[in-house]
């Protein structure tokens, strides 16, 4: 049996300047929805946009190896939803497939961590009522 996935919950970029596309995503219509804050600095956020829960998430990295027109900006990693965390948990141990314990992010969504074989790292979550992508209200990062 495969892990009940519903969609792709979000896509997480790295952005060089968050504040600047904050500006840039709000033109498009994305309405920000909560933000990430470290030692009081915002750092990143969560952006919603269309019908239903659609949502890009974005953190800032201003990395000098990025630069303007040689792909600046990267893609941090995507996000898997589903609706039973446990049940996706269990069938992707039977199936052999690594994953990290499930832990409760600070923004109150339950999430664990898988790795394709090429590296590169993805999100599997479900959320919860206080989840703060439904719930809103911004989150002291704990990582």
């Amino acid at each position: 049996m495969h892990p009940s996935f519903t969609k792709i919950a979000h896509v997480c970029l790295y952005v060089s300047n968050l504040e600047r596309s904050l500006a840039f995503y709000s033109k498009l219509g994305f309405e920000k929805r909560f933000v990430f804050n470290r030692g009081g600095k915002l750092f990143g956020a969560y952006l919603k946009f269309g019908e239903g829960d659609n949502f890009i998430e974005l953190f800032e990295d201003p990395s000098p190896t990025r630069t303007a027109g040689n792909g600046a900006g990267r893609l941090a990693h995507f996000c898997l939803e589903t609706g039973d965390i446990d049940a996706a948990a269990r069938s992707l141990s039977n199936a052999g497939v690594d994953f990290t314990p499930k832990k409760l992010g600070c923004d109150q969504t339950y999430q664990i961590w898988l790795k394709d074989p090429d590296g590169n790292e993805f999100e599997v979550h479900q959320y919860t009522p206080k989840s703060s992508q439904l719930a809103g209200g911004d989150v002291e990062a704990d990582w």
